[in-house]
């Protein structure tokens, strides 16, 4: 089974080892002795190693919240305090004059453009644009979902305003399940299209398995940060969780 994402729970028990882990930090040191005093980045490091020796920690650096550092461990991100004591599992909201928006991560639209330059549009379901393309948006969906199933019902009308939208597979239940099980007959079907829309509709197809992306884009979705669907991953690198209507989508695109 595919290992799940680090779970936000996880954020109590951290507290609980890295304070138990690092009380002698503050004793005093014995007379004569040389402090080598370590980065913010060094510190926030070795103290989550040691509380979560099975994440690995892929990237320290300072967030825009100050005197917070955004970490990357184990597929996720948090914000830790400077001295590594303490951690914060969120996202980050701007507050503008026009409202509120989700703050991303400069360094992770950029892998994000890098990854979806590599994506094989062979192996995702595509629903092609009417007439021009305009666009494409690669969405992550679930076959279950309800959002899921109401973007797919108004595929005609993304396709009309010249969106092409291909699907890359998200289990939200993870592998194995029915629902990774629904989705693998889907890619392993001779009509793609029409196999994904009658599992979306609620039909009963036969289960189907054959050498399939599945796994593969289920973990490539928990690497940039998919953890909801439908999840539309903008050509811009940008991930935008939840449906937006075709009209809300054309605008956001910069098409309509």
């Amino acid at each position: 089974m595919i290992k799940k994402r680090l779970p936000t729970w996880l954020g109590l028990f951290a507290l609980c080892c890295v304070s138990a882990s690092y009380a002698a930090d503050t004793a005093p040191l014995p007379a004569g002795s040389l402090i080598k005093r370590l980065t913010p980045e060094a510190t926030i490091t070795a103290k989550l190693a040691q509380a979560f020796p099975q994440y690995p920690i892929t990237a320290v650096r300072p967030s825009p919240i100050e005197g917070l550092y955004l970490v990357k461990i184990g597929g996720s991100d948090v914000l830790v305090t400077a001295d590594g004591s303490k951690f914060i599992q969120g996202e980050i909201f701007n507050l503008t004059p026009g409202g509120i928006s989700k703050w991303e991560d400069p360094a992770m639209v950029a892998e994000r453009k890098k990854l979806l330059a590599a994506v094989n549009p062979k192996e995702s379901i595509n629903f092609t644009a009417t007439g021009k393309t305009k666009a494409v948006v690669y969405v992550f969906t679930d076959v279950d979902c309800g959002y899921c199933r109401k973007l797919n019902s108004e595929m005609a009308e993304y396709n009309k305003l010249g969106i092409e939208i291909r699907y890359l597979a998200f289990p939200r239940a993870g592998i194995p399940s029915p629902s990774a099980d629904k989705l693998i007959t889907a890619w392993c079907s001779k009509d793609k299209q029409a196999v994904l829309t009658k599992v979306k509709e609620g039909h009963d197809v036969p289960n189907i398995t054959c050498n399939n992306p599945i796994a593969a884009q289920f973990d490539l979705g928990g690497r940039i940060g998919v953890n909801a669907t439908p999840a539309l991953w903008m050509p811009n690198g940008e991930i935008k969780l939840g449906y937006l209507p075709p009209q809300q989508l054309a605008k956001a695109l910069g098409i309509l």
